[in-house]
This record gives structure tokens, C-alpha cells and sequence, in this order.
């Protein structure tokens, strides 16, 4: 079977390119042959970005140029995990024009990642529904991300849906978002990256980080509250002796962090690493709680300033809510038993497993 998989692939973000590479696997191991839309959103191209400093003179023109070309550098430092593994088109922002150069696939699927979260795509983005095209068409784990859709958009997304053959979810609070729009057939999914096993990522990535002490691990997309996380995760790691370590993307000064070691600038390989070798992490990300779970290591998730459902709702699944936290009074006072997390999941696992089979079926 022939698949074409559409989902976000243009952040630096390390969960971005670990879920559209984990989508891929899951239909390989399946026996499909996957391309994926190397859909650049509009708001994200160097064009749009640098046409923010016009007018703003020739210091702010050359900080936008510098900003971009180190935007494309972290991008493309993430992406190189997904390019060396699976089959991607060439780059594109313009869908109405690239979707008449795409061959007829058996099957157009949605992926994961907050696809369908009209806030965060800046409006209701037809790329992430395979907008104008004829064919069947199905979604694994889209998340919405938000709890509700604007009433404005209500009619665009219903008719957009109306062609799909299968829809899941990925969050509990998607199902109501889109029963809201009068969709009932929708079920809820785990996250490919969560169906995927410890195992399989280590298999899958490289081994870039040696472990010489016990450390607990600091990882968010919050950038706004970096010093929060960063106070929660040095009391904890004061408390259980643990170094202090910090994994980002993005370029950080230690002279601000003031951390045991920072891996700034670092790849999806050492994310990985890093987080199957921690001892406790602290993070405000729902991937870096995904991973966090999968690897079996004791965490805090730090609510985020918007778009929490998405961390609650597998928290909630797995039965560890506590471990979502508001401000360090929220600590939890013991640590997390694996042993039932990992029976939920696993059972989880197998009902999504069941979920994705069906949405093969010619």
C-alpha cells in the first residue's frame, strides 16, 4: 500500500520529527511505502519571517536574516533524523499549486502532532486534511490540541472531515472538541511515539551521550518560564543528589542556566540518549513526558501557558496525573510504580494497534 503522510514537519522541536519518523515505522512494519509532505507552513517560511522587519530599518533587517538562518540551522539539525529514515517530498508552502504534481496514493493519511490546533496553524490549514484531494483518507493520532474549535471555523472543518473514512485521536479532549462538530466516530489513540517500545528507540537511535553520573534531566518548549523549571528541577536534584543537565534545541548560555552540563544546539539523537539515561527529568513538553514514560524514568510535567491538554489526557490514561504540576508546592511525594504505568500502557498499545490495522484496510 501506497501511503502519503501528512503532519508538521518545520519546528525545532525534537517530539516534531520523533512522531512523523515513529508514523513512518509503524506503516512500514506494516508492509506500506510512506512518503511524507515536507509542508512548510506559510508563517514559517524566511519570506514571511523576514518580511516582519520591513520598514523597521537595517539593524532590525539584519537580526531578522541572522535569526533565520539560524532558525533553518536548528531545523535542519532536527530534521536530519527524519530525512536519513524515511522517503520526503521535496520542500513546499504552497499547497494549492503542489497538490496537482502528486501521484494517486492507496491511502492519505493525517498524522500525529497538533495538526488540526486552528491556534497554533494560524487558522484551519488544508494541508492537514488533504484538502481538494479524492481518495481515501484517514487520520492516526491528530492531535487538536485545544479543547474547542472557534464556531467560526465549525463548517470548514466539518465538510473538510467529511471524506475521511477513519478518524483517532490522540488526546481525550479531541474527541469532545470534534463530537462538538457533530463527528462521533472518532476514537483515541496513543501517540506513535508511545507505540513504539523503549527497546525500539534504542535500536533506532544513535548512542551520542555517555552516562559518567547519576543526573536528572531538564527539557521544555516553555521558553517563558525556563527559570521556574529550572528552580523546580534543582530542588529536586539537590534532594535526590543529582548533576543538573539541560537539553535544548535552541542556543542557551550556561552563564543564565547555571546547570551541571547543557546540551545546547543538540540533536534528536542525543535527546534520545539522554533520556534513556536519566534518573529523574523535569520537563514542560508533552513529548518529553511521552519519553519520559516510555523510558521508565520518574518525572514532573510542568503545565505549559496554553494548549495542557494535551499532557493531561496521557497522564490521566496512565493513571500518574500527579506528575502534572503547577509550581514547585506541587511536587508528589512518591515516586511512579512502572510496573502498573507499563501494564496501562501496554494495554493501550494493543487497542491502538487495533485501531491502526483498521485504518489500513483497503
Amino acid at each position: 500500500m501506497k501511503v502519503l503522510l501528512t503532519t508538521i514537519v518545520d519546528n525545532v522541536n525534537y517530539g516534531t520529527y520523533l512522531q512523523a519518523y515513529a508514523t513512518v515505522k509503524l506503516l512500514k512494519d506494516r508492509g506500506c511505502d510512506v512518503d511524507v509532505l515536507n509542508y512548510i507552513r506559510p508563517h514559517l517560511t524566511p519570506k514571511h519571517m523576514l518580511s516582519k522587519s520591513k520598514g523597521r530599518g537595517l539593524a532590525s533587517y539584519l537580526r531578522s536574516l541572522i535569526s533565520i538562518a539560524m532558525d533553518g540551522y536548528m531545523k535542519q539539525n532536527l530534521k536530519k533524523f527524519l530525512l536519513n529514515k524515511s522517503a520526503i517530498t521535496p520542500p513546499f508552502s504552497n499547497w494549492i499549486t503542489y497538490k496537482n504534481t502528486l501521484p494517486p496514493y492507496d491511502l492519505y493519511m493525517v498524522g500525529s502532532d497538533q495538526v488540526w490546533n486552528t491556534e497554533h496553524n494560524h487558522g484551519v490549514d488544508g494541508v492537514f486534511f488533504f484538502e481538494g484531494i479524492s481518495g481515501k483518507k484517514v487520520a492516526y493520532a491528530s492531535s487538536v490540541g485545544i479543547e474547542s474549535f472557534q464556531k467560526e471555523d465549525y463548517s470548514k472543518i466539518q465538510t473538510l472531515l467529511s471524506d475521511f473514512s477513519k478518524i483517532s485521536v490522540r488526546e481525550s479532549f479531541g474527541v469532545e472538541a470534534l463530537k462538538n462538530l457533530g463527528i462521533d466516530n472518532v476514537s483515541q489513540v496513543l501517540d506513535p511515539t508511545l507505540m513504539l517500545s523503549k527497546e525500539d528507540w534504542k535500536k533506532i537511535g544513535k548512542k551520542t551521550f555517555r552516562k559518567t553520573e547519576p543526573f536528572l534531566l531538564v527539557y521544555s518548549v516553555e521558553v517563558n518560564k525556563d527559570n521556574e523549571t529550572i528552580a523546580i528541577a534543582r530542588k529536586i536534584a539537590k534532594d535526590r543528589g543529582l548533576k543538573l543537565y539541560l537539553i535544548s534545541p535552541y542556543v542557551k548560555f550556561n552563564s543564565k542556566l547555571k546547570v551541571d552540563k547543557l546540551f545546547s544546539l543538540a540533536d534528536t539523537d542525543t535527546f534520545l540518549s539522554l533520556f534513556q539515561e536519566a534518573d529523574y527529568a523535569v520537563v514542560s513538553s508533552f513529548h518529553g513526558t511521552a519519553f519520559a514514560i516510555n523510558f521508565g524514568c520518574q518525572f514532573v510535567t510542568i503545565a505549559p501557558e496554553r494548549f495542557s491538554t494535551r499532557v493531561q489526557s496521557i497522564l490521566k490514561l496512565l493513571n500518574i496525573e500527579n506528575r502534572y504540576i503547577q509550581n514547585i508546592n506541587d511536587l508528589p511525594k512518591s515516586d511512579i510504580e512502572y510496573a502498573q504505568v507499563h501494564i496501562l500502557l501496554n494495554y493501550y498499545r494493543n487497542e491502538s494497534e487495533k485501531e491502526l490495522n483498521n485504518l489500513l484496510i483497503k
